[in-house]
């Protein structure tokens, strides 16, 4: 029988070859039980380094007391003759081992199995495989982190819930998963391989198919009734209705009958969703919900279904580009080989492990740990079924598309929505009602619906220039153009049509039609006008379109017309301050026009390390990547714990982390801005050090300012304000939940467009302007 001893040493240094042992802790394991432990603190005869002393809480006074290591060698070669070595991180746990044993005389020759990239492998979702996030996630006992014992203790549980997962696979996928596993640290593979005759040759609500197994989906059809009014049926999901909300969801009833588009504006942070859902589901009506983002799409799908499945037996979908899901015919073509490298390898045998418990395919389910873009990009869904396909039954693209016709509720993503209404409206639709919740956010993913983009150098490597003198000359010629900062747009087409390049010359052939611009290698192209989406949705299909800010303009509504709707309803819902939030204005910080990018991003620091200091956590959302790079630093730099985006990890991870409490300041960008909540916290400061207007070449305000007097004044204020709007709800999202907004940005404290600005901001949230040397009182009494 086979018995492992699972190991953990201390060291004086964990990153130095001179490196000595401090103190052992050995989990022997046998027949899934835990036989035995050791352990002992050893003397190293050197001080300690302070970050080892605060790792591992032991000390020099503690040590000096302890055996040398030549007293407890034999005593520990003993407990681990005959065994199988295990550690988390092998190769330092036995390297360390080995080095001390061998001045000593002592050799010991061990099977070793690394459970680091077991953990990889088996738990193919997860976004950290170090000890202390393994034992949260599983749930594992670690009651003192490095300490060696309580380490080995957790990795002896470890090891044996991965021992039961393994066994509970299908025969055939861990014989698939063994084929892959040679570049397994070690003797690793020997691990699995001794689970084979414990598997079971077919598992219950698995279908079977040449070695990769997927999940059997039974959709229930079980609906309940709804009450006759919207009170009722949010107080069936445990919710108090709101009165807006109630008016909301009325109005959504009402215009049922109504044959044009009902646009309504309302606040954010009312809960429009349910205000539109429940109605709608009330009167027997199939729908599909159209997000700005894929965040949007989960949160619904992850907090809204289930309570409405429960409840009401609603049965909702979730939609998303084809890419988005697992190719089964691409990944079992790429099983045949077993040559691509280490962590490709590892990346099949976590993919063969995650298609027994995923339900949905999505690739974003995987986790990103040791593996790249590529790796995502080969086995990702084309849009290409055929029933003669072996995995074609497993096709989790096209189950998608199956749930949703037997779904209630069809939740998309903006852009997704216009792809397939481009492509096949009707059948899409057919008879449901289509809702575009955020409907403001449909101008930036029409408009890049709308652009033409063709990458420069793949044209020019079309032509050949040794072909004539003249292809040369011209050749020359269209370089030169496509060079410089203003465009030609009529020599270019010339030349590129005499050069035989009719991709790039249609894209310069109207240029009264065009914006046309260069970033970079990439050539882009956009009608002149915004794109209609009117022309997009079948005559017959009910629309609604809800957001914050869809009048744009204070005179007449102008969201509905540069979206191409000449006959549609209007409805807006003034909202009422949050008594639970207030913006604070700061008045007398500098002129963000005339200070320099370094310089302003050192004074926002500071303003944050003022917040910080008192103790609350702070979220920060940036407008700039290279603003956000330069605050962090320098927080950083000062000690405190920052999560930023794209430096400490995605949105998600950070976000996560800061939920924990793993950090006190986080520092946000765009997604923060369009769809992220942050409801873990009871009193929270947000800050924002930029107010979010969009730069002067953005397309939208060029086109708008081709049909309107005041581009800036008319969209850039109002869709600023909305985004700042959405920013004060991220951190809104309960009625027991406090909040204050600190805009660093003076600009808000001025006149002319700031004044309307304010006008709106203080329908979300009373404002109170203070200085800078006011701001630490302000949040004080707010949190105490």
């Amino acid at each position: 029988m086979t018995r492992y001893a699972v190991v953990d040493l201390e060291a004086t240094d964990a990153h130095s070859s001179q490196n000595k042992i401090i103190q052992i802790g050995i989990a022997l394991v046998e027949d899934g039980e835990l036989v035995d432990t050791y352990t002992t603190d050893v003397n190293p005869h050197e001080s300690l380094l302070p970050r080892i002393v605060d790792l591992t809480g032991l000390s020099d006074q503690r040590l000096a007391k302890a055996p040398d290591f030549s007293d407890v060698a034999e005593e520990v070669r003993k407990k681990l003759e005959g065994c199988i070595f295990v550690a988390h991180n092998a190769r330092f746990d036995y390297s360390l081992l080995m080095k001390s044993l061998f001045p000593l005389g002592l050799d010991l020759e061990m099977p070793r199995v690394d459970t680091v990239e077991l953990a990889r492998v088996l738990f193919p979702t997860f976004e950290k495989y170090g000890m202390e996030a393994l034992s949260e996630k599983l749930d594992l006992q670690h009651d003192q982190p490095h300490a060696a014992l309580s380490d080995a203790l957790a990795t002896a549980e470890l090891l044996l819930k991965m021992q039961d997962k393994i066994r509970q696979l299908p025969r055939p996928v861990l014989e698939e998963i063994i084929r892959h596993s040679d570049s397994l640290l070690y003797e690793t593979k020997e691990f699995l391989k001794e689970q084979l005759e414990y598997t079971p040759l077919q598992v219950e609500n698995l279908r079977l198919v040449h070695n990769i197994a997927t999940q059997v989906q039974n959709i229930t059809q079980e609906k309940k009734p709804f009450a006759s009014s919207f009170a009722k049926n949010i107080s069936y999901l445990g919710l108090k209705a709101r009165k807006r909300q109630e008016q909301i969801a009325e109005k959504v009833k009402e215009e049922l009958s109504q044959s044009e588009p009902s646009f309504i504006e309302a606040p954010t942070g009312i809960g429009k969703t349910y205000a539109y859902l429940l109605p709608l589901l009330a009167e027997g009506r199939e729908i599909v919900v159209s997000t700005p983002t894929k965040v949007l799409q989960n949160q619904m799908i992850h907090g809204v279904a289930p309570l409405l499945k429960e409840k009401f037996g609603i049965n909702f979908a979730k939609l998303l580009g084809t890419q988005n899901y697992i190719s089964l015919e691409k990944f079992s073509h790429l099983l045949l080989s077993t040559t691509e490298g280490k962590n490709f390898e590892i990346f099949k045998m976590k993919i063969l492990v995650w298609l027994t418990e995923t339900l949905t395919g999505e690739l974003d389910e995987l986790s990103k740990v040791m593996t790249n873009e590529d790796y995502f990009s080969q086995v990702a869904h084309d849009g290409y079924v055929n029933s003669k396909h072996l995995h074609y039954e497993q096709d989790f693209w096209l189950k998608a598309q199956q749930r949703a016709e037997f779904s209630q509720v069809k939740v998309v993503n903006h852009a997704y929505l216009i792809e397939r209404l481009v492509d096949y409206p009707e059948t899409f639709l057919k008879e449901r009602v289509l809702v575009v919740d955020e409907a403001q956010q449909l101008f930036t993913i029409l408009e890049k619906a709308n652009q033409k983009t063709l990458k420069i150098s793949e044209q020019l490597e079309k032509v050949d220039v040794e072909a004539s003198h003249l292809s040369r000359r011209l050749m020359e010629s269209l370089t030169f153009q496509l060079a410089n900062k203003k465009l030609d747009a009529e020599k270019i087409a010339l030349d590129a049509r005499e050069l035989g390049l009719n991709e790039l010359a249609d894209i310069f052939d109207a240029p009264e039609q065009h914006f046309i611009w260069r970033d970079g290698d990439i050539v882009h192209a956009s009608n002149s006008d915004f794109y209609n989406f009117e022309k997009l949705v079948p005559e017959r299909t009910k629309l609604y379109l809800l957001g914050a800010t869809l009048a744009l303009t204070e005179d007449k509504p102008m969201f509905p017309e540069l979206l191409g709707f000449k006959n549609y309803r209007f409805f807006k819902f003034d909202s009422r301050p949050a008594e639970n939030q207030e913006i604070i204005l700061l008045t007398d910080g500098p002129f963000i026009k005339n200070t320099g990018i370094i310089a302003y991003a050192h004074y926002v620091a500071d303003k944050i390390s003022e917040v910080a200091e008192l103790g609350t956590q702070v979220v920060v959302l940036f407008t700039s990547k290279i603003s956000l790079t330069f605050v962090a630093e320098q927080l950083s730099a000062e000690g405190w714990e920052v999560l930023a985006q794209d430096i400490n990890g995605s949105a998600a991870q950070i976000k996560k982390k800061f939920d924990k409490g793993e950090g006190q300041i986080l520092l946000g960008l765009s997604s923060f801005w369009e769809g992220v909540d942050f409801e873990e916290q009871d009193k929270l400061v947000l800050m924002i050090p930029r107010l979010p207007f969009a730069t002067p070449d953005d397309i939208l305000t060029k086109k708008y300012a081709k049909r309107f007097a005041n581009p800036f004044y008319d969209f850039n204020v109002p869709m600023a304000t909305l985004k700042l709007q959405q920013a004060l709800g991220r951190v809104n999202r309960r009625q027991d939940q406090y909040s204050r907004v600190v805009i660093i940005d003076n600009r808000l404290a001025g006149k002319s467009y700031a004044k309307r600005m304010r006008k709106n901001l203080a329908q979300t949230a009373p404002i109170k302007k203070v200085k800078n040397s006011e701001l630490v009182g302000e949040l004080l009494d707010f949190l105490l």
